[in-house]
């Protein structure tokens, strides 16, 4: 550097030829002695006749500055500083020789984007082949387990159009779930998939797959079935598939039935019966703001509720004890997580002594904030022709000889209990 020359902070790389730009450059990168900015901003800008804001995109315009000072440890290069603030904070609050340079860090993101979006096409090509539509046998309706009827018509009574191409994923139904729980609806899924029963259609989104990591290592490819557009098993166009298996389902429902499902549907009422409990035990709990996760001990007590009450006289017993746990809050004394654990504990002291002193419980009606499930509707109404499942027994479903099923009309229709709550329970 010459007498005559400026003391610059940085070294600049020129991309214009103009020297009135060159100057205004140099005039803003120029330091004293000391290593203190020589020109104040406003001093440039009044010189060159601009605005700050102008400064700042003609800097961008006509040159690149690096801090020779700290490297970028990609290219070895001074790293690049758009602004003299940008400069005074890397000096400021970095203790390192070395950073990485704006148009290294660019080139590094895009090739992670490439490399994302080649995974991401290698994940869908893997799920494709794997567990992608294929022509295979079709169903065969009698060798279903009577769980697995249910899942299927509940799955498929709602195809994502009217050609029964697939399912609905899980995660976008609306106005009714699919299963009262969405434990319970992936569990269901899950089941169906691990025993080849469906598949994954190709319309699904790519945001249904993913890698399951194994040991701290992506392993095998795998899905979000609640997010999966699903599809039954079979031979051609899918939307044929599975209007063939619902009308198959639905024909041997009002034909004799084969003796697993005759043995097999008390099994599949207390099942549901316990996951519209639970939904409405979460319900309420959240209601009072009580934090709760059922466990062994909440299924094992409201599954013995089940074998002597009505679900409606159930709620009866939850929405009880809930309220009664949020007064125990209330009155001091405890935390909220306390009280909340109480619960289980009222509604099983509840059902104990409604038992014992032989009280006709009241039943309450269906909350309205939750709507019949579809798996629900198909159980208690088009398979076994419950009326209102809220009131309802198992020894309500009477089976023809010859295991022809329930006593009800192939005209029966699917229509839950009436939606709204009872006098004493929350609007």
């Amino acid at each position: 550097m010459t007498a005559h020359e400026p003391r610059l902070a940085v070294e600049l790389e020129f991309l214009s030829e103009d020297p009135a730009d060159r100057d205004i450059a140099r005039s803003y990168w120029e330091v004293d002695e000391e290593g203190n900015w020589k020109r104040p901003v406003r001093e440039i800008t009044a010189s060159a006749g601009i605005t700050q804001t102008t400064l700042t995109q003609r800097l961008r315009e006509i040159v690149v500055a690096r801090d020779p000072e700290i490297l970028c440890g990609d290219c070895g290069l001074g790293t690049t500083v758009a602004s003299r603030s940008e400069f005074d904070q890397n000096k400021r609050y970095t203790t390192l020789t070395t950073l990485t340079c704006k148009d290294c860090r660019l080139a590094k993101e895009e090739a992670e984007k490439l490399a994302a979006t080649e995974r991401q096409h290698r994940l869908v090509e893997e799920i494709t082949n794997r567990y992608g539509y294929r022509d295979r046998d079709p169903i065969a309706v009698e060798e279903l387990s009577l769980r697995e009827v249910v899942t299927l018509l509940a799955l498929f009574r709602n195809p994502i159009d009217e050609n029964y191409t697939c399912s609905i994923p899980l995660d976008a139904w609306s106005e009714s779930p699919f299963s009262a729980r969405t434990q319970d609806g992936r569990s269901r899924l899950t089941e169906l998939w691990n025993a080849g029963r469906i598949s994954v259609h190709p319309s699904t989104p790519p945001k249904a797959f993913g890698w399951l990591v194994k040991d701290g290592e992506e392993d095998q490819p795998g899905v979000y079935v609640d997010r999966v557009r699903w599809t039954a098993r079979g031979t051609g166009p899918t939307g044929s598939v599975n209007s063939a298996l619902v009308k198959g389902i639905r024909s041997a429902l009002v034909h004799p039935w084969p003796d697993a499902w005759s043995m097999g549907w008390a099994s599949e009422w207390d099942r549901v019966m316990l996951e519209e409990a639970l939904a409405y035990l979460e319900l309420c709990m959240e209601d009072y703001k009580f934090e709760f996760s059922p466990g062994d001990r909440t299924r094992d007590v409201l599954a013995e509720a089940l074998e002597s009450f009505a679900l409606g006289a159930v709620y009866n017993f939850i929405w009880r004890a809930t309220k009664d746990s949020a007064a125990y809050f209330q009155r001091g004394g405890v935390s909220r997580k306390q009280a909340a654990n109480s619960t289980v504990g009222r509604i099983e002291r509840s059902v104990e002594y409604a038992l014992t002193q032989k009280w006709d419980i009241k039943v309450y009606r269906r909350d309205r904030r939750l709507p019949w499930s579809a798996v629900s509707t198909t159980l208690f109404t088009t398979v076994l022709g419950v009326g209102d499942a809220m009131t309802a027994r198992p020894d309500d479903v009477v089976l023809d000889e010859g295991s022809e099923g329930p006593k009800w009309g192939a005209e029966a229709v699917d229509e839950g209990s009436d939606d709204t709550t009872s006098e004493e329970s929350p609007e």
